[in-house]
């Protein structure tokens, strides 16, 4: 077994994610922490950044401890990256205005198409469950008041201008 790190792609990934738990976990440490039983604002944000931080620590040890493989890291996914990313900008950008069943349909098949190995039949039917769920979960259970559809889908109301006499 060589000395030198196996698979650095996952290393870096590992640290990454690492420094990004440390950063939110930095930055939530003036929140209000509370009890199990009624949390404060800080709470989750806490919790969830010492599972990134565990996650991190995790990716890059096995990374570091991976046989070695003959990949030399191989090409960005280009297209996969910015549509991940492109799809949670359009999200934040377009909630309020296409509501969430549109906004979360054109996330999840951007997402879904970032694999190369996505297709049409099994995209469809995953964007229509997850945004069922979704709406569900969101609307119906938690009860965030967020629009189905937003006004940018709604048609424009017909004013009806006074006839001169």
């Amino acid at each position: 077994m060589s000395t030198s790190t196996e698979k650095p792609r996952d290393v870096v990934g590992g640290v990454l994610v690492m420094a990004a738990g440390l950063g939110f976990l930095a930055l939530g440490r003036d929140l209000e922490m509370g009890t199990s039983f009624r949390m404060g604002p800080g709470y989750f944000p806490t919790i969830l950044s010492g599972l990134l931080v565990l996650l991190g620590a995790a990716l890059t040890v096995a990374g570091a401890r991976a046989p070695r493989t003959l990949d030399g890291g191989g090409r960005v996914p280009w297209r996969g990256l910015l549509l991940i990313i492109g799809a949670v900008a359009i999200f934040g950008a377009t909630l309020r205005g296409l509501g969430l069943m549109p906004a979360l349909a054109v996330v999840i098949l951007a997402t879904a198409w970032a694999s190369r190995y996505a297709t049409w039949k099994a995209s469809l039917p995953l964007a229509i469950g997850l945004t069922l769920f979704c709406v569900l979960l969101f609307i119906k259970g938690l009860s965030l008041p967020l629009p189905l559809v937003g006004p940018w889908l709604k048609p424009a109301p017909v004013s009806e201008t006074p006839k001169p006499a």
